[in-house]
């Protein structure tokens, strides 16, 4: 066997090995955000699966606001429970109202999904796997984007997903928020601020900014925020439920192919001297 063919037997593996690195750490680390439509950018969120005080106020908002309507039929009480590290006597007192309810019984929810498509014109969906196929980003944005709209059904609408058939069940929480106008600065083509010949910023009206009424609801801007934060944190927690396990892991499995690549490198080396000095002999 020739020495160009040694190189091509022995460093095909480690190269296959190299690309799968960078696919690795897409695994790893990946948090696909869906577009927000009229909102524009979806608005970053940043996880954290290891912030179990933040999954416990999650789980407690959407068990008190949201899962009267939404199942999380593929999630079990006694494993939400455990996994988010409240003692399950206390967990079942206070967060599940059903007393015949079982730890390893599934979220499956209470509301006919019959009766539900007629009351909303569509049976509120199974929210176990929203933070996998929407994004959460998409999730956060979409929670914090409704606004007042007199003209629909249950006098709001939402920028992120227009047309929504949810209402907004937070809004005493959050308060009336609503769609406003605001005087903004005209972008010039070199990237700054258009000015008048007496250097004074020119101004356009532009409308679609949200905006909260004040006093029109029990928590203030930045707790809304914090509120949204911890549930969305806790619904990509249910979307995968060993997702800090897998990313802990992962880390480990990249640090293994380097040393390995690293390893087969010095043995190549090794078998090729051995190989020179073998033909030199011929």
């Amino acid at each position: 066997m020739s020495t160009g063919n040694i190189k091509k037997v022995l460093f095909k593996p480690f190269l296959s090995i190299l690309f799968l690195i960078p696919m690795f750490s897409v695994f790893i680390g990946a948090a696909e955000g869906g577009p927000c439509k009229d909102y524009g950018e979806c608005d970053d969120f940043k996880y954290s699966l290891n912030d179990f005080e933040s999954l416990q106020r999650g789980a407690a908002t959407y068990i008190n606001y949201c899962y009267g309507c939404h199942s999380l039929k593929y999630s079990r009480w006694g494993r939400v429970a455990k996994d988010l590290k409240i003692p399950e006597d206390i967990f079942f007192e206070n967060l599940v109202f059903d007393k015949s309810i079982k730890p390893g019984d599934l979220m499956t929810g209470s509301m006919p999904a019959e009766e539900s498509a007629k009351w909303f014109g569509v049976a509120p969906p199974d929210l176990t796997l929203v933070s996998r196929y929407k994004g959460d980003d998409w999730i956060y944005s979409y929670l914090r984007a409704y606004y007042e709209d007199s003209s629909k059904q249950y006098g709001v609408n939402n920028l992120v997903y227009p047309g929504t058939a949810m209402p907004n069940v937070l809004l005493t929480l959050q308060g009336n928020q609503r769609l406003v106008c605001k005087d903004v600065p005209i972008i010039a083509r070199n990237g700054g601020q258009k000015r008048d010949e007496n250097g004074v910023t020119i101004t356009e009206e532009k409308c679609g900014f949200l905006e909260v009424e004040n006093g029109t609801g029990k928590l203030s801007k930045e707790e809304f925020d914090s509120l949204i934060y911890d549930l969305t944190n806790f619904l990509v927690y249910v979307g995968e439920p060993v997702k800090a396990t897998r990313e802990r892991i992962g880390w480990y499995v990249v640090f293994y192919f380097l040393i390995f690549t690293a390893l087969s490198s010095l043995l190549y080396r090794e078998f090729h001297k051995d190989y020179n000095k073998h033909q030199g002999k011929l």
